[in-house]
């Protein structure tokens, strides 16, 4: 069974761990704190945030919000430039006016046949 069809879209997730259960990227809707602990550990798990989406939550909807997009890296890249990377958005999503997340954390090889080397 495919993870992401168990995300629930009406939630906002404030554990970082179902983001890399669940399979979380570009679909789960995640508080500041839980969103900030992705970051922080996504480069660990062969992952880099290459965007941050922010938003206001109008449970149980995400409503984004034009000026809270951060963009960073794309893959193909180093763990060490996704650690770079991932402190940047972590520091984004801490400052910005927002309360709920979408992260896309693509794998540093930019193909998602590597997922499965996830730690």
């Amino acid at each position: 069974m495919d993870k992401k069809a168990e995300i629930d879209r009406g939630r906002r997730y404030d554990d970082w761990m179902d983001f890399f259960r669940l399979e979380g990227s570009v679909v789960m809707r995640l508080t500041r704190a839980a969103a900030i602990e992705v970051a922080a550990r996504a480069a660990s798990r062969n992952r880099v945030i290459s965007r941050v989406e922010g938003g206001v939550w109008l449970d149980p909807y995400f409503e984004s919000r034009g000026d809270c997009i951060w963009d960073g890296i794309d893959p193909p890249t180093s763990v060490e430039a996704a650690e770079e990377n991932n402190v940047a958005a972590q520091l984004f999503i801490r400052d910005v006016y927002a309360d709920v997340f979408i992260l896309t954390a693509p794998p540093l090889s930019g193909s998602e046949s590597e997922k499965g080397r996830s730690k």
